[in-house]
């Protein structure tokens, strides 16, 4: 009896674990339009309430706006590209700690990946004409530093729900109440944000009045969703999914293993320009797993169908076994992170200084190790924008003689008994280099520091945690350290070399006139020219070591995959540009 009771209880056990690591996301079917929800009945006072942001609603709409709209664009995709089927994937990093839309601490990859295959902005870029094209907005409108959006009617949120202007409004009145870094950016960005009627919103902002810059800030909240919402938001909802404007839906956790997205069937905006051909499978399942090794495992016995590594050593390596796989390497001419080395002018203000350090790190060889001889330099700080990406802009090489006179300006005259230069008052020409823990990275900094040392510069490493790493760069205390944001869409110098600029986009702590005066010439006339006079600004500066480029990838996948080449700043799989051939 005691067994069979001990039995019983193992499997009652077995079964409570099952169901807390399995969640099923089941929004109402996105083909049943609904009703919309009401907004809360305390609305129009909780916006009053806030500070730092005029929040309006109900504000007048004039007549004579100049809308615009988005024309004829080509379609985005391969014309061949048929909807249906399965598509397995591998997830870049660990599951999701949560699934809030804002004011989530600790964002990790899959939730870019969810982003990008759930939601649709106001307005977007269109990737082969690089013009304004519609999104949730049918129509936008700029009047001095106001941006006007009217919201195309048929837009819809996976749930049915119709997005209407007050949703927007909405959004920043609960970021607001979070006091969540989302509702910072808007507060900086913008001064007012107004809903006129359930089709129109408008926002204005700070400086240039910018369309997509406007449609990165604002982000629409379902009302009936948030009906739940209190002072612990971030506790009530991490797990909930929010309901969202794009071609997918959650429809299973499983949770630390697997999450699989369906595609919403007749989507609303399945004929969008920059959506036409693209998000074709029925269903994406995205796998964890704890390594690449593993994904190739993954790969090779036929559980997933595709795999897009950065990972040199690993391709090399892994030739064979892959027969029946199609392997392709291709160049991705998308907006690069500018992956490199970053200098603080707060900590280190002398600019001959700065020099002599480029020019005692030899990256090159850097580089020839961590990318087998493979590798492409970046040449200037913003690159990948096609005919806007600036040429012929001038670099610090390795070279230990102009180094060393570099140094000899800043007043490192006298070589110590270690080799390593000092001033007449004995102060050593020591610096410290931040970075995060990587493998690959310290493979590229050995060499770095050797070359600095035979120039008379001793570099000394602090590998920290990223968190660490994030709070010195918040104190602007860091000397050197290495550093990549994700690229902007459009190029966005302001956000890294401004005064005004968050710390952790500018680690240069750069208040340099010339620079203003240029972020201020850009703002105005936003030309090739003018971009390339500030990448010529960031080499005077020495603020900055370029790396290498990101844009080499090694695809291999299942031959049922047909997987196009990308268009320029869209990556195939990130993009969902592939199909399953056959897929009944």
């Amino acid at each position: 009896m005691k067994r069979a009771l001990a039995i019983l209880l193992l499997v009652i056990a077995a079964l409570a674990w099952w169901s807390t690591t399995r969640q099923t996301a089941s929004p109402a079917p996105a083909e049943e339009a609904c009703a919309p929800a009401p907004y809360p009945a305390d609305f129009a006072q909780r916006l009053g309430r806030v500070a730092g942001l005029s929040l309006e609603l109900d504000a007048p709409l004039t007549a004579d706006i100049p809308w615009q709209n988005a024309g004829e664009h080509p379609p985005v995709g391969h014309i061949a590209a048929q909807k249906g089927g399965r598509v397995r994937l591998s997830n870049a990093g660990p599951f999701p700690a949560h699934f809030l839309r804002f004011g989530g601490c600790n964002a990790q990859f899959f939730h870019l990946n969810l982003q990008a295959a759930t939601e649709i902005p106001l307005v977007a870029q269109h990737p082969l004409t690089q013009q304004i094209t519609a999104g949730v907005a049918e129509a936008w409108a700029v009047v001095g530093n106001t941006i006007y959006f009217r919201l195309n009617p048929a837009a819809r949120y996976n749930n049915g729900r119709p997005v209407r202007a007050g949703d927007y409004l909405l959004a920043a009145l609960l970021q607001a109440e979070q006091r969540c870094t989302e509702y910072e950016a808007l507060m900086q960005g913008a001064s007012a944000l107004r809903v006129h009627d359930a089709q129109h919103l408008s926002l204005t902002m700070r400086t240039k009045a910018d369309p997509l810059a406007a449609a990165r800030l604002l982000m629409p909240a379902e009302p009936a969703f948030y009906r739940d919402f209190n002072s612990r938001y971030r506790e009530t909802y991490a797990q909930r999914i929010p309901p969202a404007t794009g071609p997918y839906r959650v429809r299973g956790v499983e949770r630390g293993r697997r999450i699989e997205l369906q595609r919403i069937p007749q989507w609303w905006g399945e004929t969008l320009p920059f959506c036409r051909h693209r998000f074709n499978a029925d269903t994406l399942e995205y796998h964890f797993l704890t390594s690449e090794a593993q994904v190739w495992e993954f790969l090779l016995h036929g559980k997933l169908d595709a795999l897009q590594t950065r990972n040199i050593a690993a391709w090399q390596e892994r030739a064979e076994p892959t027969e029946g796989l199609i392997r392709t390497i291709y160049d991705a001419e998308y907006p690069l992170p500018p992956y490199g080395i970053a200098l603080n002018t707060r900590t280190l203000p002398n600019v001959e200084l700065r020099r002599g350090l480029l020019q005692a790190m030899d990256m090159d060889t850097g580089m020839q190790l961590i990318m087998r001889g493979e590798g492409q330099r970046l040449t200037t700080f913003h690159s990948g924008y096609g005919a806007h990406t600036p040429q012929n802009t001038p670099q610090y090489t390795y070279n230990p003689a102009a180094a060393r006179e570099a140094f000899a300006r800043a007043g490192y005259t006298t070589p110590g008994p270690d080799g390593i230069l000092r001033r007449a008052d004995g102060t050593r020409l020591s610096v410290s280099l931040l970075y995060t823990p990587h493998e690959k990275i310290s493979t590229l900094l050995a060499p770095l520091i050797r070359s600095a040392a035979d120039c008379g510069a001793e570099i000394t490493p602090e590998p920290v945690p990223w968190q660490t790493s994030r709070r010195r760069l918040l104190e602007r205390s860091h000397q050197l350290v290495f550093w990549a944001m994700p690229a902007p869409e459009s190029p966005a110098p302001e956000q890294f070399f401004s005064p005004r600029a968050e710390p952790e986009t500018s680690p240069f702590g750069l208040d340099a006139a010339d620079m203003n005066a240029a972020l201020a010439q850009y703002e105005q006339a936003p030309t090739a020219g003018n971009l390339a006079l500030i990448d010529v600004l960031v080499y005077q500066h020495a603020i900055w070591l370029p790396g290498w480029k990101e844009n080499r990838v090694y695809l291999i996948h299942q031959p049922h995959l047909h997987i196009p080449p990308s268009p320029w700043c869209y990556d195939a799989l990130d993009a969902h540009l592939f199909w399953v051939a056959d897929p009944a």
